[in-house]
């Protein structure tokens, strides 16, 4: 970070404030970690000092920092450290950028790389492997003969693939025999010899596959040097997408929270965090209770600074559509052609208890929610505890939320609870699953901020999966491209610009009850800011998607400056 003059003079701009009336204006003047002044380029000048740094913005945008209410910093942190193949479209591309990894590496020591195709969906691995163009055992032991190579299967595809050296194959005692997954498999070659290719469902998080466990097991395991090294590593990306603000919502790791006060304290973190908690539904009640006592600090509003901050718990009910872990309530088609209609991962009973539990003790709780059978089972639990105490005030979240009836919806108004989804959800899976698997019907209902909007209820959009440019989630707010076909998915559901802004800015704000300090550019908050290179109100809507971030501004310092 680098800290600008005592006060700072942002003139000549279309500035989008954002505030109540969603009023444009033309500069801003900012003083320390707050906004002093906002108007016409004449009246902010005439309140500003005479040693105020001018910072000429020639007709381009100025707006809020993005506020992402669903992010995986840690988490995609630990991507940062594995061999990126990202745009690496031949055979040849993926080996050399092997290669040059195996050069640096120690005999022995394993080479971890990202999935073969384009994070985070991997649209295109498919067609790379038709093409030919993914390597096999025999040329990847031709350039790692001493060092075991595990090219990654993605997380988020299913059918999916692997490929492993004999090294790495011979480490996770992998052999042409090996059969321990009906839907997984050893490929092998017209001699009966392994190629390296392990494919099937293989993947870490929803639906851990045992033939991948095999190379799970052996393989590096994350340390807490790790997950602070990619966090340091990512974190500046967001930063220079235009993010001021991330909530790391579920799926976290208390290492996580250590290394963002590390990176904190010594100023080398870009991003506001709020985090959470993530309660192990799989533990009794007693042993939940006695983990929500040690973490009780988190309660009641919360614990940290205005930079990084406990604000909850949060506890999950089921996986994604993808491999077909979200509870829909009826029967859907699954990965492998197969009908699936998994409940959710935690009993009525057990759930209703532990937030029962939560709410006791004052925490503001985080449901992960996908399907409609776990939202429902969820805003069930909800209401039950609004019935004894109302939670308006607590401001509950239910996060996902991709195919909520227009009840859940309502019941989501009534309570005060802030919703938060991802548009990018449509541009990874529109196609695939949401158009072929769930079926059109369905599909025109994913992820409906229209509908949200229009009950009332401020939906905040956020990042997830990726891809992580805050930029392109808010044009796939407006555009609903499946990115796999470039089919709109969802038409009726499209929302104005203007609203699109909103849901990425203020309503985030809101869900993390942080409006009065955040969100929008209003005298006396705080300045995170971030100046676009075109004008986003103005600019074709496809060109949104393309805008770079100039400057970003957190608390009136600079965290990112575009060369």
């Amino acid at each position: 970070m680098t800290t600008l003059a005592k006060q700072t003079l942002f003139v000549g701009g279309k500035v989008i404030t954002v505030d109540a009336a969603f009023s444009l204006a033309q500069a801003v003047l900012v003083a320390g970690e707050r906004i002093l002044a906002v108007g016409t380029d004449a009246e902010v000048r005439a309140l500003a000092a005479p040693d105020a740094v001018v910072v000429p913005l020639n007709g381009t945008t100025l707006m809020p920092g993005f506020v992402d209410t669903h992010g995986h910093l840690g988490l995609f942190g630990l991507d940062e450290l594995k061999v990126s193949l990202t745009g690496a479209t031949s055979k040849a591309d993926i080996l050399a950028r092997i290669a040059q990894r195996v050069r640096l590496a120690a005999p022995g020591e394993w080479i971890v790389t990202m999935p073969i195709g384009d994070p985070p969906y991997f649209l295109n691995a498919p067609a790379l492997q038709a093409q030919g163009q993914v390597p096999l055992r025999a040329e990847l032991d031709a350039i790692a003969p001493h060092n075991p190579v595990y090219i990654q299967a993605p997380t988020n595809r299913v059918p999916n693939f692997a490929v492993l050296n004999s090294l790495a194959l011979h480490a996770a005692g992998i052999t042409a025999t090996t059969q321990v997954s009906a839907q997984s498999r050893v490929e092998l070659a017209a001699d009966g010899t392994p190629t390296g290719v392990l494919s099937g469902a293989l993947q870490p998080l929803y639906n851990a596959d045992p033939l991948y466990q095999l190379v799970e097991r052996v393989a590096p395991a994350t340390t807490y040097d790790h997950i602070r090294d990619g966090i340091a590593a990512l974190a500046p990306q967001f930063a220079a997408g235009g993010t001021t603000t991330l909530l790391e919502a579920h799926l976290t790791d208390p290492a996580e929270l250590r290394a963002y006060a590390e990176l904190h304290a010594a100023n080398r973190l870009p991003v506001r965090i709020f985090y959470t908690f993530e309660i192990d539904s799989r533990q009794t009640l007693d042993e939940i209770a006695a983990y929500l006592r040690t973490v009780r600090f988190a309660a009641d509003g919360g614990f940290g600074t205005q930079q990084l901050k406990v604000i909850g718990v949060s506890i999950g009910l089921d996986g994604p559509y993808w491999p077909g872990a979200a509870a829909h309530g009826q029967a859907y088609m699954g990965p492998f052609g197969e009908m699936v209609n998994p409940d959710p991962l935690v009993a009525w009973e057990h759930y209703r208890a532990i937030l029962a539990l939560a709410a006791a003790l004052d925490f503001r709780i985080h449901a992960e929610a996908a399907g409609r059978a776990s939202i429902a089972m969820a805003l069930k639990a909800f209401a039950e505890i609004d019935a004894q105490t109302p939670i308006r005030e607590q401001r509950y979240v239910i996060e996902h939320v991709e195919f909520p009836t227009l009840e859940q919806i309502q019941l989501c108004a009534q309570m005060g609870v802030a919703p938060t989804t991802s548009t990018n959800f449509v541009w990874g899976k529109g196609a695939e699953v949401y158009q072929a698997r769930l079926g059109p019907q369905l599909a025109e209902r994913a992820i409906p901020l229209r509908d949200w909007l229009d009950a009332g209820v401020p939906i905040a959009q956020s990042t997830d999966w990726g891809p992580r440019s805050a930029l392109f989630t808010l044009w796939q707010s407006l555009a609903r491209h499946a990115g796999l076909t470039g089919q709109v998915v969802g038409e009726k559901q499209q929302i104005t610009r203007e609203e699109a802004i909103r849901a990425f800015t203020i309503n985030g704000a809101w869900a993390l009850k942080m409006e009065a300090e955040i969100g929008s550019i209003v005298v006396g908050k705080r300045a995170d800011l971030i100046v676009l290179s075109g004008d986003l109100m103005a600019c074709a809507q496809d060109d949104i998607k393309d805008l770079q971030v100039v400057l970003t501004m957190l608390d009136g310092q600079v965290v990112y400056r575009a060369s």
